[in-house]
């Protein structure tokens, strides 16, 4: 297995694999004509090298989930014949997805849907894959990694949010803050700028505050957590609205607030009201689904 991606994402970050190449790849979206020119140029080194990738190490299917690194790695499969498979992720699928899925054998769902712009391939429903440790990880490891404590309520929150001295002393904090520093007069406040465990994060999390990404409201849909999502104000399409819609429309725990709504004082009411609201969930199989037609799609040609 290859795996392809952004050397400007957060790929080298969380990605451990043997075989792992990072394109100097940029995004075109809301880019102006200099920007576009040269989100085009980066994309020329990214194609060559996908072409030489694919022969290097054999490769006889391609998986994408869209995302402007997909783009040279997609056609690069195409002029090479090899076959493309999509997941779609976002409930507004982006330009790479929208195009790479004309040339997909099959397109994955995230759920049951028209999705009128990946045109009239073979779609199957088959859910968004999520990281397997998530659902299995340990209360009490937890609670040692973390150092915080048994008998009080758990905050996650997955942004910059100056919330903590407006909550009560029975609550502790992890918060992934990105490189905004955020004042924390508990002891009880772990900050990191990125969580490198966040399986064990999410098992002590009793309510989460979160933007609504596509893997994060897949994460979220799949622990049952109480959340209040903001969706990214400046999403491509508004995708982020739409992925917290549709989890909202699902479960009677979900809170959606626009960033332009948004009024700290009055979260702490809100945070009290989704604590103890897990929902029951059923078991995520969308990696074996998806893993299954891929490998029996190589394996009939």
């Amino acid at each position: 297995m290859v795996y392809i991606g952004s050397s400007s994402g957060l790929e080298k970050e969380i990605v451990k694999m043997k075989d792992m190449f990072l394109f100097p790849t940029v995004g075109w979206v809301n880019k102006n004509l200099m920007g576009k020119i040269f989100s085009f140029l980066r994309f020329i080194p990214g194609f060559f090298m996908s072409i030489w990738i694919i022969y290097r190490k054999k490769v006889c299917a391609i998986f994408h989930t869209g995302a402007f690194a997909s783009i040279p790695v997609g056609v690069a499969g195409v002029v090479l014949g090899i076959p493309i498979f999509t997941l779609v992720l976002d409930s507004r699928p982006g330009k790479a997805v929208n195009l790479l899925s004309r040339f997909s054998k099959e397109i994955f769902l995230p759920y049951e849907g028209d999705f009128p712009s990946l045109g009239y391939k073979k779609k199957i429903i088959t859910g968004i894959p999520v990281r397997e440790n998530l659902t299995q990880s340990n209360y009490e490891k937890a609670i040692d990694y973390f150092s915080l404590k048994r008998n009080k309520k758990t905050l996650l929150v997955i942004l910059s949010l100056q919330l903590i001295p407006l909550m009560k002393d029975n609550w502790q904090f992890i918060i992934q803050r990105g490189d905004f520093e955020i004042d924390s007069p508990c002891e009880f406040v772990k900050q990191f700028t990125f969580i490198d465990r966040m399986d064990l994060a999410y098992s002590l999390s009793d309510v989460i505050i979160s933007r609504s990404g596509a893997m994060t409201t897949a994460e979220i849909e799949n622990l049952g957590v109480p959340a209040i999502l903001i969706p990214y104000p400046f999403a491509f399409r508004d995708h982020q609205f739409f992925n917290a819609k549709r989890l909202a429309f699902k479960r009677n725990n979900i809170i959606i607030r626009r960033e332009k709504e948004v009024k700290v004082k009055k979260f702490p009411k809100l945070i009290e009201e989704l604590y103890g609201k897990k929902s029951s969930v059923e078991a995520n199989a969308a990696a074996e689904n998806i893993a299954e037609r891929i490998l029996g799609y190589v394996r009939a040609v």
